[in-house]
């Protein structure tokens, strides 16, 4: 269960930052819990009690103990949570990298801009606590775990992307950008749509990746000096 708190003075800002954070993450299969806070103070305190939250999304501006400074009490904490700021007043995003912030969203905020901090934020948990050789992906029927040397490609399908496994493929509620981040280095974009595993692919040819246990990709002529490089790399290894 991803853990989250939301802490903004305006109940207006609060509702709606509530309200989308669920249904962003439902739509991604990602299973949360999002606590509300009108202000700084009691949140700090849950914290400090033992309250565990894997995500914080914090107004700057708060009247007793604002979003920067209940960061910046959190700052050198082990395994404190991840922090995303947002507030009408751009020039403190600067001071936002001060304390690790994540990103610094500006209000109102937009839902796509939402949808990307909290899936950079989620895969970045699932990078530190699973397993080093899976990925777990949101899908949705919910989260999947998928060994990581099972994925031959990836590629964008519909709003979001498809993986390929020998077993079939697989349909994950994050976008390509987004898995590309969870990867590791032998996957490369041969095509600004399609993300390969170096480590099955069989041949390179003119435009072309001819993949074990079968399958062709195309592989675009921008990205075809990168793909040998690293196809070369990997060999010589």
């Amino acid at each position: 269960m991803y853990q989250i708190a939301v802490c903004d003075d305006d109940r207006a800002d609060l509702s709606r930052t509530v309200r989308l954070t669920r249904r962003i993450l439902d739509e991604a299969g990602v299973p949360c819990r999002v606590d509300s806070y009108g202000d700084g103070r009691p949140l700090l305190s849950e914290i400090q009690r033992g309250r565990r939250f894997d995500l914080l999304l914090l107004d700057v501006r708060m009247a007793g103990l604002d979003g920067m400074a209940l960061a910046a009490e959190l700052k050198d904490r082990p395994a404190r949570p991840d922090v995303v700021f947002i507030s009408v007043d751009r020039d403190m995003a600067l001071q936002g990298y001060h304390v690790d912030a994540r990103r610094y969203l500006a209000k109102p905020v937009e839902p796509e801009q939402l949808r990307e901090a909290l899936l950079f934020c989620y895969g970045e948990a699932g990078r530190r606590t699973a397993r080093r050789d899976d990925l777990l992906l949101p899908t949705a029927s919910g989260e999947v775990r998928v060994p990581v040397r099972d994925i031959r490609y990836a590629e964008t399908w519909e709003r979001f992307a498809r993986i390929s496994t020998p077993a079939g493929f697989l349909e994950t509620r994050l976008r390509l950008g987004e898995l590309a981040g969870l990867l590791p280095e032998q996957f490369l974009y041969c095509h600004r749509t399609i993300l390969v595993n170096l480590d099955y692919v069989r041949r390179l040819g003119q435009g072309e990746l001819e993949l074990r246990g079968g399958g062709i990709l195309p592989v675009s002529r921008y990205r075809a000096p990168e793909v040998q490089r690293k196809l070369l790399e990997l060999l010589n290894r």
